[in-house]
């Protein structure tokens, strides 16, 4: 039998709704367990030994809110009003309560149909700033609790860029990164339910061409950054589209909870408020690309964390994040950073999802 047999119409579509949230390397870190109809268990597993999850599973935290502002944008559309509730961390995962309730009457949410559309674009954009009235729409969709920072000028986005190139260049050179950059891209599908499909990276031909050959073996790898691939692969990945956009914007917090539970609940709510500004940018007609390596490679050199065994990219790392500091006032309660802009049509190839069906236990 089906796992979702068990489901009501109601609480099927909502969960659906809910798997579309991104995720690092659309590596969906979550399942879903059916207490009864009206409370669903969200557990949030944080991936071991994965050097993007940083901050003891930051982005993980985030994507999860994502999740949690999908359904509660799902559920009105179904009758129903759902909250959540941190019930903290075991050995396992974050644990959140889901809990549903009747409403009067179904009120489809204006971004009910961007869930399905939003994606990430890895692509340069049109060179087109964002209208006042567009920038005035995205702040106020992130809420009150999250301050919206907008870097738009091209000396600004230039040295963001550089920012994001210099991440790029540590993520490609450490050999902790050799078996997830092997896991997470797709060579085969233009659409792939686990993965990034080798097209959506927003690169060339011969480079991907010669990023597939040397991902075969780890000594492929080394050889190709010796002779400079990294420096070629942050052109073309954060330089170039850095400059060919509208923005880069950052989600700021007044101030980050010390508590564990606290901290947990602050950054679900972050993650929020990302996924309405997304949504509400996809529903404007704009797209939007992540920049989680500047600030986690950045949180590593700032933390003196040894993220990798080697000592030339941990004092890149450091240097990253004088850098970083630099760039943006009191970096340690930016929570979020995204690239912004028009693009040049929609991408031939995205991510899509696991079926709910593998995501309930």
């Amino acid at each position: 039998m089906s796992k979702i047999s068990v489901l009501s119409p109601a609480l099927e579509t909502i969960l659906n709704a809910a798997r579309w949230a991104p995720s690092g390397d659309n590596a969906q870190p979550w399942s879903f367990e059916i207490v009864d109809e009206g409370n669903v268990r969200l557990a949030v597993h944080v991936p071991p030994g994965n050097v993007y999850e940083y901050n003891d599973g930051e982005p993980s935290l985030l994507s999860a809110g994502g999740l949690l502002e999908n359904v509660a944008i799902a559920s009105p559309a179904v009758g129903k009003d759902a909250s959540w509730h941190y019930l903290g961390r075991d050995a396992r995962a974050h644990q959140v309560a889901l809990r549903f309730t009747d409403r009067a009457a179904t009120a489809p949410h204006p971004l009910l149909s961007q869930i399905e559309r939003r994606s990430v674009d890895r692509r340069p954009y049109r060179m087109k700033g964002l209208s006042a009235e567009d920038r005035r729409s995205l702040s106020d969709s992130a809420g009150p609790d999250v301050a919206i920072e907008w870097h738009s000028s091209a000396s600004q986005r230039w040295r963001i860029a550089s920012l994001a190139q210099m991440a790029t260049d540590i993520r490609l050179r450490i050999p902790e990164t050799f078996a997830i950059h092997n896991r997470i891209v797709d060579w085969e599908r233009l659409e792939s339910p686990d993965a990034i499909p080798s097209r959506a990276l927003g690169l060339d031909a011969m480079t991907l061409t010669i990023m597939r050959w040397s991902l075969a073996k780890q000594s492929r790898t080394a050889l190709v950054n010796r002779l400079g691939s990294p420096f070629f692969a942050g052109l073309q990945m954060d330089l170039l589209p850095g400059l060919f956009s509208a923005a880069y914007c950052g989600f700021r917090v007044p101030a980050r909870a010390v508590d564990a539970g606290e901290a947990a609940s602050q950054l679900l709510g972050v993650g929020q408020a990302v996924q309405r500004f997304w949504l509400t940018a996809t529903s404007l007609g704009l797209s939007m690309q992540p920049c989680v390596a500047p600030l986690a490679f950045s949180h590593y050199g700032s933390t003196q964390t040894p993220f990798t065994t080697s000592a030339r990219e941990r004092r890149t790392a450091a240097a990253l994040a004088r850098k970083t500091r630099s760039v943006f006032a009191d970096p340690a309660n930016l929570i979020f950073l995204a690239r912004i802009g028009y693009p040049h049509g929609r991408p031939a190839s995205r991510s899509t999802r696991i079926p709910l069906d593998r995501l309930i236990r």
